[in-house]
């Protein structure tokens, strides 16, 4: 971290009242006034006050400082404080308790849309918005163009933003406050609206921003980009700060408080001997690639809870060759191996697959392929994985994330588990995000279309066709 302080956050607290009741709001300001005005019962009036709310305290005791030209990340759950701190440090907020130090310029991409006014257009609200932050039109006219082309919302720009839609409301916002030349840029979760390619962009400018001595500090619930980008995070909970240090340690003790409650319902379930499962696959995986068709996953965003890592990772096409190229309706296998660092209960491996938008596709378990793990997996041994998808899905490209979950005993003896029911019992032991691009390309030599099927995915279908010749 630089010498040089730009954010300095010492003791600050944030509380809100609570008011018992609607006409508790009202009559606690007047019994404090009235306290002000009849001393002899004063103490009297105000304990009355007092007692038609409680203090809900946001932030308590936060104390940490970020230097020139670092980035700091900052996670918790919903209501963990994340957004209350940064409105602090923006201004746009004032502390209960505390002080605040912040040298230079700010730029905050807070709550989506702040700042924009709704029936101005795009390039009005460009001018007003930098004209907040300080910059004369002058300065505006000369960057007008950069901010324009980094938005890329085309003729939109003339347009009422109010019939934006929320990516563009983002990168219409993120363009103008990091072009003013911020000391301090301050992202509070805006990127998670607009699709994987903008967010590389975004990053990318917030790199550079960084090599340039600005600080940065970002809020997300995306992990994987947290460790990647911040060198240091701050870990919320309940208004405090759980842990601050180096951010790959930050997103294990998130892990941790995350599964608390989880982790015990494991080890209550392990008091019990669960009724034997049916036997694991014995038999090595056919067609297991060597390690030269390993993807190189050293510096990949794995997030977990320590418990394993993911050693091994390759994707091949149906000849078994390593392949991030496919054409539509080819079968892509996906080989991963994980090592066990302790011992664990029934695991269950996952792939996904996610469109530019970062949204999943297709997203599978291998038990619901049927497979299963031992029912107990010792320290140090490596789980392996083959799972295989028949690409019926648009012509794009894609990212790969593969995971591995432990699942409790009961879980498996119940019939027609639901989505949901999986996902309140599973415990997610490690995740490597965005870990493998591929793309799906036109077939080649084939009739009559080129396309399988028109659209996102190609289900599983059958045509007849009955020719009805009329009577005579």
């Amino acid at each position: 971290m630089s010498d040089e302080t730009v954010i300095s956050v010492q003791d600050v607290g944030k509380a809100y009242r609570i008011w018992e009741s609607p006409a508790c709001r009202l009559s606690a300001p007047l019994l404090e006034n009235l306290a002000g005005l009849v001393p002899p019962v004063a103490p009297w009036l105000r304990r009355r006050a007092a007692r038609q709310y409680r203090d809900f305290w946001a932030l308590k005791d936060i104390s940490f400082r970020v230097g020139k030209g670092e980035s700091i990340g900052i996670i918790g759950r919903n209501g963990a404080g994340k957004s209350t701190l940064l409105q602090i440090i923006a201004g746009t907020l004032q502390p209960t308790h505390g002080s605040i130090q912040v040298n230079g310029r700010v730029s905050a991409l807070l709550e989506l849309g702040s700042g924009f006014n709704p029936d101005f257009t795009g390039r009005e609200n460009v001018y007003l918005n930098a004209a907040v932050l300080g910059l004369s039109r002058k300065e505006v006219d000369a960057k007008f163009d950069e901010i324009a082309a980094f938005a890329d919302i085309g003729d939109f720009i003339d347009q009422p933003v109010k019939t934006y839609s929320s990516g563009m409301f983002v990168r219409l916002a993120f363009a103008v406050q990091t072009a003013v030349e911020p000391q301090v840029l301050i992202v509070d979760e805006a990127l998670s609206v607009g699709d994987v390619f903008f967010q590389q962009r975004c990053y990318e400018r917030m790199q550079r921003l960084l090599d340039a001595g600005v600080c940065v500090v970002l809020a997300s619930h995306d992990l994987a980009s947290v460790q990647q980008f911040c060198q240091r995070t701050l870990v919320f909970r309940r208004g405090e700060i759980a842990f601050q240090g180096a951010s790959a340690e930050a997103t294990k003790v998130y892990f941790q408080i995350e599964q608390q409650e989880k982790i015990a319902s494991f080890a209550n379930d392990g008091d019990v001997s669960p009724p034997p499962p049916p036997p694991a696959t014995a038999q090595p995986i056919s067609g297991w690639p060597g390690a030269e068709a390993g993807l190189a996953i050293d510096h990949a965003n794995e997030i977990g809870n320590g418990w394993a890592r993911c050693t091994y990772l390759s994707v091949c096409n149906a000849r078994g060759e390593p392949s991030l190229h496919f054409r539509q309706g080819e079968t892509m296998s996906v080989f991963y191996e994980f090592e066990i660092l302790r011992d664990m209960g029934f695991c269950t491996g996952s792939i996904t697959i996610r469109d530019r938008s970062s949204q999943p596709i297709h997203s599978k378990i291998t038990l619901q392929d049927g497979i299963r793990t031992p029912a107990r997996s010792s320290c140090g041994t490596r789980l392996r994985f083959r799972q295989d998808t028949v690409l019926h899905i648009a012509c794009l490209d894609y990212t790969l994330d593969v995971s591995l979950d432990m699942v409790p005993a009961h879980l498996l003896d119940r019939p027609g588990i639901s989505y949901d029911d999986y996902m309140a019992a599973q415990l997610r032991i490690t995740e490597l995000h965005s870990v493998a691009s591929f793309s799906v390309r036109l077939r080649e030599d084939c009739a009559p279309f080129q396309l399988l099927h028109f659209g996102m995915t190609g289900l599983p279908s059958h045509s007849d066709v009955e020719v009805v010749l009329p009577k005579l």
